[in-house]
């Protein structure tokens, strides 16, 4: 009976040391999260793993993120610096918006996109694509959500030499358009 006490104890700690170092860690940090422990666990449930890159006080990033849970495993990293952020993965000025997604494969997603977008780019990624883009902040995008008034916007392709001439997809509110 001690042994199996013991056991659990151990076991309990254990969960324990994990989950709030990976919580100090999706709050804080800058790093890449290959080192993060809460990455491996979340693997486990079969979502892809996303570190989003906000300013603390955006209303609507918020909402974006929490739009993906469904789907996704999201890390938050509160940061005054969003520009170093995609200046480092070599976004253009014509296709920033307030926040920017990053999975633990490198793909980037910029901005309030539709789950539906993200997972059809990740099932079958375009070669030399970076990620996705939506400038700005549509009406009605996923975290721009306004009463029930909705625009449609494009979805814009990221290459990884920079370039992000094409449309991907189309999409009125969080309804994606082929």
């Amino acid at each position: 009976m001690k042994f199996k006490k013991t056991t659990l104890a151990i076991a309990s700690a254990a969960v324990l040391t994990i989950a709030i170092a990976g919580t100090s860690y999706s709050q804080n940090s800058t790093e890449s999260t290959q080192s993060n422990p809460l990455t491996k666990v979340t693997a486990v449930s079969g979502k892809t793993h996303m570190l989003v890159h906000k300013d603390p006080n955006c209303g609507c990033c918020k909402g974006w993120v929490e739009q993906l849970s469904p789907s996704f495993e999201a890390s938050v990293n509160n940061t005054s610096d969003l520009a170093a952020i995609k200046d480092k993965y070599n976004l253009s000025l014509s296709h920033r918006s307030c926040h920017t997604a990053v999975t633990d494969d490198g793909y980037v997603f910029e901005g309030h996109i539709p789950n539906a977008a993200i997972k059809s780019f990740l099932a079958n990624p375009p070669q030399g694509s970076l990620g996705l883009a939506v400038p700005g902040m549509p009406i009605g995008s996923p975290g721009m959500e306004v009463g029930n008034k909705t625009m449609r916007y494009p979805i814009y392709l990221l290459n990884k030499d920079g370039s992000s001439d094409s449309v991907y997809a189309y999409a009125t509110g969080k309804v994606v358009e082929g």
